[in-house]
């Protein structure tokens, strides 16, 4: 990975590994895909692909969503049941303004995707935490949860979820827990939110059935997205959801002002999986990631010191390390740092500051990047111990 330009959302420092960020490596976008899909759009369509967009987004994207979803998933779809949206995060936005009131309770995962808590800072609800295991999210403590808020006279609203290569512990919701989640969230009228991105990223065997592919009769609400697999910069994702839920987000004043939030890169997205280039595209990315993967847990298997430990997930851009006890993340990172590697603590995606554990992302470097990024890490975790002593 060469540095990132100046313009860029992150800025890589000079000298330092940085495993702090979740995003694709810019050498692996899909440039000249783009490049050729962006003139056909413009060559068939015209004006046209310039001009504002229908609320729900281009037919041709929501068609091909649609046909994926029912080839790959098992479940019949129509471009009905598809809402294009800005990438996840401008989704997640969306349906926290419409789905939620002044004081409604959101709960997530904790940990959680740290800029989701952004966003929900952005809305006026309270954020309550549950807590995950190996299986995903507890179930017990969710209906703990619920019970509370209900003796307490507050509206348990939202549930968001990352039930799929979780960021940033890695794990995914068991079958049997998916199967019970959809249970709760029927009895409570408990609205699933649930965050979709890393889908397509998967490096053993098959990715879960999604939430909404189970649905049955519980609300959910599936965001999926093209920025992991495809060009963050394009800003193009999609909503599944029912029709009436649909219809709400459908009918919110920022479509009904500026039509379809991204309606030329939509169409260069539709152009791409109409035409078979997309499926190529991820097939390397898999292979590729896959490989990264697994050099920085050999590596780290190698040069983390006892007490330390993690999980190898099967898909998505991170590894969630626990340090060893009495070792805090934040405290760590000074000493990462001056070592020349960087991650990100673990306080920033608790939503009670938990920070015993940091978040690892392999998707930017290459295999001997990462190999020598944990040889730093190890290093680092060795002088930190040893300064405690």
């Amino acid at each position: 990975m060469t540095g990132a330009p100046s313009d860029t959302q992150n800025t890589l420092r000079e000298g330092i590994i940085e495993l702090t960020f979740g995003e694709p490596d810019p050498a692996l976008l899909a440039l000249g895909l783009v490049r050729r899909a962006a003139v056909a759009v413009l060559d068939d369509a015209g004006p046209a692909a310039l001009a504002y967009g229908s609320l729900a987004g281009p037919r041709t994207l929501r068609e091909e969503i649609a046909r994926r979803i029912a080839a790959r998933e098992g479940r019949a779809c129509t471009a009905a049941e598809v809402l294009v949206s800005a990438g996840n995060s401008q989704a997640l936005g969306q349906v926290l303004t419409v789905l939620t009131a002044p004081g409604d309770v959101v709960l997530v995962e904790s940990p959680t995707y740290n800029l989701a808590l952004g966003i929900m800072r952005d809305h006026p609800v309270t954020v309550v935490g549950i807590p995950l295991d190996e299986e995903g999210l507890r179930l017990g403590a969710l209906r703990a949860v619920l019970a509370e808020s209900r003796t307490a006279g507050k509206r348990a609203r939202l549930l968001y979820t990352i039930p799929t290569f979780h960021n940033p512990s890695g794990v995914c919701l068991s079958a049997e827990r998916r199967r019970d989640l959809l249970a709760i969230a029927a009895e409570h009228d408990l609205v699933v939110v649930e965050d979709d991105v890393y889908r397509e990223l998967v490096y053993e065997g098959q990715a879960p059935s999604s939430l909404w592919t189970l649905g049955g009769d519980a609300p959910v609400v599936r965001l999926g997205s093209f920025s992991k697999t495809l060009a963050p910069g394009l800003r193009v994702g999609w909503i599944n959801a029912s029709a009436g839920l649909l219809e709400r987000l459908a009918a919110a004043g920022v479509l009904e002002s500026g039509g379809c939030v991204s309606q030329f890169a939509a169409s260069i997205v539709g152009r791409l999986l109409a035409a078979g280039d997309y499926d190529h595209h991820v097939a390397k990315l898999r292979r590729t990631y896959a490989s990264r993967r697994d050099a920085l847990s050999a590596a780290l298997r190698q040069h983390l010191p006892a007490g330390c430990g993690f999980a190898v997930p099967a898909g998505g851009f991170f590894i969630w390390l626990t340090l060893p006890p009495g070792l805090l993340a934040t405290e760590l990172l000074p000493t990462a740092e001056a070592h020349g590697v960087a991650f990100a603590p673990g306080a920033r995606f608790c939503s009670d500051g938990d920070d015993r554990s940091l978040r690892l992302a392999f998707s930017l470097y290459d295999e001997a990047a990462l190999s020598e990024s944990a040889r730093r890490l190890g290093a680092a975790v060795t002088a930190a111990l040893a300064g405690r002593a």
